[in-house]
């Protein structure tokens, strides 16, 4: 019977043991440097070689160069982009919250609503909205509150796509709100062509002297702040009209009607249109009255017509 030890060569022991070891020990540090002497032993590296696929790496930069990552979502998902909804550009003052808005005054505001088309007058729709505005009074809030609130609602086709427009928080106050109205629905350019007109002012074929006088203050209203003073409308007005015209008011002055002083001349021509347009309404309801009595004495007696007469 055999045993793993008796197959095992026999191994002479060493001369000098301790010398041999000491020998080896010196040899190992020799190799190892002396901060590393103390340390166990590192475990050895393994250095794998690289391997390297031309193809797999074509690929793989194709890949990046079209990676998206909306690609891993839903096309449902990735198409629903909800923008954020524009803020109002009028701050309205913390004070509104205290109050509601009455239902009358809401209907006749948007019953008054502002387009912003051609020949449009935006100083007469301010003008009517204060004036709606003035009607209704709110307990503890201040007007300027109320008028930024219901401006918006005064507003409706360019006019409010003029507002919506605006930067979010841009007016602040009422005459800010208006400045900016006014500013974008009557500009200088408008203002400039408006004025040209009334410069050259002139009677049109047909027209009488209330209704040239008439056409001249309307012009007049629509150019705002035009500056003009009464001596300057009056000769635009004057040698705009024609020469029969011009006879007349010579007439009427009992003179030269330019050699009243402006005050007098403008007087003079109101009180004669007034006067005109009084004669032609007296004129107007006789007519309609004798109409009146007309058809009346078809079926009664002079007596009942007398009375309608009278």
């Amino acid at each position: 019977m055999h045993t793993r030890a008796s197959n095992s060569e026999l191994v002479e022991p060493l001369p000098k043991p301790k010398r041999s070891l000491n020998r080896r020990l010196r040899r190992r540090n020799r190799r190892v440097p002396f901060e590393q002497r103390n340390e166990p032993p590192a475990q050895p590296k393994v250095v794998y070689t690289l391997i390297l696929d031309i193809n797999y790496f074509c690929h793989f930069l194709d890949i990046l160069e079209n990676y998206n990552p909306m690609d891993d979502e839903p096309m449902w998902a990735a198409d629903r982009v909800v923008a954020p909804t524009p803020g109002s550009a009028i701050t309205i003052p913390e004070t509104a919250n205290e109050f509601a808005i009455k239902g009358n005054h809401l209907t006749l505001v948007k019953g008054n609503q502002f387009d912003g088309r051609i020949k449009t007058d935006p100083h007469k729709h301010i003008h009517e909205f204060l004036g709606i505005c003035d009607m209704f009074k709110y307990r503890d809030t201040k007007n300027e509150a109320v008028r930024l609130m219901m401006f918006p609602l005064s507003l409706t086709g360019e006019a409010k796509t003029w507002l919506d427009e605006l930067n979010e928080g841009t007016i602040k106050t009422w005459d800010e709100l208006r400045t900016a109205f006014i500013s974008r629905f009557f500009p200088p350019a408008l203002f400039d062509r408006l004025l040209r007109e009334i410069q050259a002012f002139s009677q049109h074929e047909n027209e009488t002297l209330t209704e040239a006088w008439l056409r001249m203050k309307e012009m007049l209203r629509n150019c705002h702040g035009h500056n003009l003073s009464n001596g300057n409308i009056i000769n635009i007005f004057y040698h705009g009209i024609n020469e029969i015209t011009q006879e007349v008011l010579n007439a009427a002055a009992g003179g030269i009607f330019l050699y009243k002083t402006p005050n007098q001349a403008y007087q003079l021509l109101k009180d004669k249109v007034l006067l005109k347009l009084d004669w032609a309404k007296n004129q107007k309801t006789k007519s309609s009255l004798k109409k009146t009595a007309d058809f009346a004495n078809e079926g009664n007696s002079n007596s009942n017509t007398d009375k309608i007469m009278a």
